[in-house]
């Protein structure tokens, strides 16, 4: 004989079964809303990306080293800033993805009103540098403007800013080679396909000295084309101004500590124009 329950004791039980059911439900949608609270709490990773810029940012014994990575490296240390490893693209790549959104921060870059319509840029460089025409002694000693450039090929690098000054001459006068790289244009001189190569002084005397140029090559710093900041410049769309504040704020005080000027020493090098 099955035994049945009194209505009144069925219903007691059908209850108490529901508010148990409907208790499970709220404790695992209260989990699932919990776990994505606490992920929207801890800080992300920030994407950085670079190209290849020697002394700037360089491979040494197989990892990114370079002035400009040591100097980002200890700022995002210094604020507490988690970074994913950096990753290294050709440079207008980089500069397409930062302005896609594909990535957060990417150095070393210099201002230009184009850049800042998606970058923000910290009120601090990472440091301010001379950018020169580079050619041989004999050339070097009869160039005193722009119009002493009208005959000449000057090696030029796709993608880099210059002065508008600059640009509109070459463009206009028709006197320039565009490369993928400043190594090409010293390249490109050394062989005599170049009379002339607009460089950032650093980067051209690493690669001058790499290639033993340093007697043959020399820049024409009685007339720089210009003097320019050196940055990292973040994504408008991904990173906030506070960070960038936070970043040059930072930025600032590490200039003046020893540990800034032993760096330009040991990538620079002494007697740089800083």
């Amino acid at each position: 004989m099955r035994h049945t329950l009194p209505p009144s004791l069925a219903r007691h039980g059908l209850i108490a079964r529901l508010m148990h059911a409907t208790a499970l439900m709220l404790l695992c949608g209260a989990a699932a809303l919990a776990q994505p609270a606490r992920a929207a709490t801890e800080t992300p990773q920030l994407n950085v990306i670079c190209d290849l810029w020697a002394p700037y940012q360089m491979v040494v014994d197989g990892r990114l080293d370079g002035f400009s990575t040591q100097v980002v490296r200890r700022i995002f240390e210094r604020l507490d800033v988690a970074v994913r490893e950096t990753r290294v693209y050709p440079w207008k790549r980089a500069i397409i993805m930062l302005e896609r959104g594909a990535a957060d921060a990417l150095f070393s870059a210099n201002y230009t009103d184009a850049r800042s319509e998606f970058a923000l840029y910290p009120e601090q460089p990472l440091v301010e540098t001379p950018w020169e025409l580079w050619t041989s002694r004999e050339l070097a000693a009869t160039y005193h403007g722009l119009d002493d450039l009208r005959g000449h090929r000057v090696g030029v690098v796709r993608g880099y800013s210059y002065t508008p000054e600059f640009w509109a001459f070459v463009e206009r006068h028709q006197v320039y080679e565009a490369a993928e790289s400043d190594e090409q244009n010293f390249r490109k001189l050394q062989a005599g396909r170049l009379d002339f190569v607009i460089a950032e002084h650093g980067n051209a005397h690493h690669i001058i000295e790499r290639m033993g140029m340093l007697d043959s090559i020399v820049p024409i710093t009685a007339h720089p084309i210009k003097s320019d900041g050196i940055y990292i410049i973040f994504s408008k769309a991904r990173v906030s101004p506070e960070l960038v504040e936070r970043f040059s704020v930072e930025l600032a005080r590490f200039k003046q500590e020893p540990e800034y000027q032993q760096l330009l020493r040991d990538y620079l090098g002494e007697g740089q124009t800083h």
